[in-house]
C-alpha cells in the first residue's frame, strides 16, 4: 500500500496570517535555536560571560541613583529611589534589546535567509526569547536588591508575566513595522537610536510623575511604555492606581501589533532580496 507523503509548496504569494502563524508554529524550533546562538555569540570570549548581563544594567542603575537620588535627592513615595530605579529600569532594558537587536536581525542574518526557507518572524522571536533569558538573570538583581531594602511586594505579582508579554508586544510592534518599513528605506533604522536615547526620557525609568507640571504629566499616559514601567511597578509593589488610560493604551498596542505583523508578513518575501 503506498504512503501518501505531505508536500509542501513554496511560492512568492503572501500568506494569509493564519496561514503564517502556522509556518510559525511550524518552525518555533528555530526560535530557541537562534536565541541559543546567539547567547554564545554574545557571550563567547569573554572573562565575565553572562556576568555582562548584570553588570550593564548595575552600571545604568549605579549612574541614575548616584545623579538622580543622591545628588539630586528625588524621592519617591513607598518606594526606595534604587529600588525605583532598578525596577524602570529592567521594563525599558527589555524593551530597549529586543527593538534595537531586532530591527537589525533582519540584515546581520542575510546570509541564512538566502540559503534557508522559514519565516523571518522567527529571527525576531529569537531576539524576544534572548531577551527575556536576560531579563530573568536581571530580576535576580531586583531581588538581591528588594532583601537589602526590606521592600514589601505586593500579590499582583502575580500578574508579573502578563505584564511582561506586554512589554514584549510594545517592542516587536516596533520591530515588525521598521522591518517591513525598511526592506525600502534603510533611512527607516537611523530612527531606532534616537528613539531608544529619547524613549526613556519620556517613560518614568528614573523619576516619577509628580516631578512633571500637573497640566502636561498626562502625556505621560499616552506612552505605552510608560504605562508598562508603571504596571511593573504595580505588580511589584502595587505603587500607583490603575487607570483607564491603560486599558486604551493596551487596546492600542494591540491593534497596532496586528498591523505591523501584517505588514510585515505581507513583504518578508521581498527582505531576502534587499538584506
Amino acid at each position: 500500500m503506498s504512503q501518501i507523503e505531505e508536500i509542501t509548496i513554496i511560492t512568492s504569494e503572501p500568506d494569509t496570517l493564519k496561514q503564517y502563524f502556522q509556518k510559525i508554529w511550524h518552525y518555533r524550533a528555530l526560535i530557541w535555536l537562534f536565541a541559543k546562538r546567539d547567547l554564545k555569540v554574545k557571550y563567547a570570549q569573554t572573562w565575565l560571560g553572562l556576568g555582562w548581563t548584570i553588570l550593564q544594567p548595575l552600571s545604568a542603575f549605579a549612574i541614575y541613583t548616584f545623579f538622580f537620588g543622591f545628588l539630586l535627592q528625588w524621592k519617591t513615595d513607598g518606594i526606595d529611589y534604587p529600588v525605583y530605579v532598578l525596577s524602570g529600569l529592567l521594563g525599558w532594558n527589555f524593551f530597549s534589546y529586543i527593538v534595537s537587536s531586532g530591527t537589525y536581525g533582519i540584515q546581520e542574518s542575510a546570509h541564512l535567509i538566502k540559503k534557508i526557507y522559514f519565516p523571518k518572524t522567527i529571527i525576531l522571536l529569537s531576539k524576544a526569547l534572548f531577551a527575556s533569558i536576560e531579563l530573568g538573570i536581571n530580576l535576580v538583581l531586583l531581588v538581591v536588591l528588594i532583601l537589602v531594602y526590606q521592600q514589601g511586594i505586593s500579590w499582583k505579582i502575580l500578574f508579573l508575566p502578563l505584564v511582561v508579554l506586554y512589554n514584549a508586544i510594545c517592542a516587536l510592534t516596533l520591530v515588525f513595522l521598521f522591518s517591513a518599513l525598511a526592506y525600502k528605506k534603510r533611512d527607516v533604522l537611523h530612527l531606532v537610536p534616537f528613539i531608544l536615547q529619547f524613549g526613556i526620557w519620556f517613560s518614568p525609568v528614573f523619576f516619577s510623575r509628580d516631578i512633571l507640571p500637573k497640566k502636561i504629566s498626562f502625556l505621560m499616559d499616552l506612552n505605552p511604555l510608560a504605562n508598562v514601567v508603571e504596571l511593573w511597578r504595580w505588580c511589584l509593589f502595587d505603587f500607583g492606581e490603575v487607570k483607564w488610560l491603560w486599558f486604551i493604551s493596551l487596546g492600542f498596542v494591540f491593534i497596532l501589533f496586528y498591523l505591523s505583523l501584517y505588514l510585515f508578513s505581507r513583504v518578508e518575501y521581498t527582505l531576502t532580496d534587499n538584506s
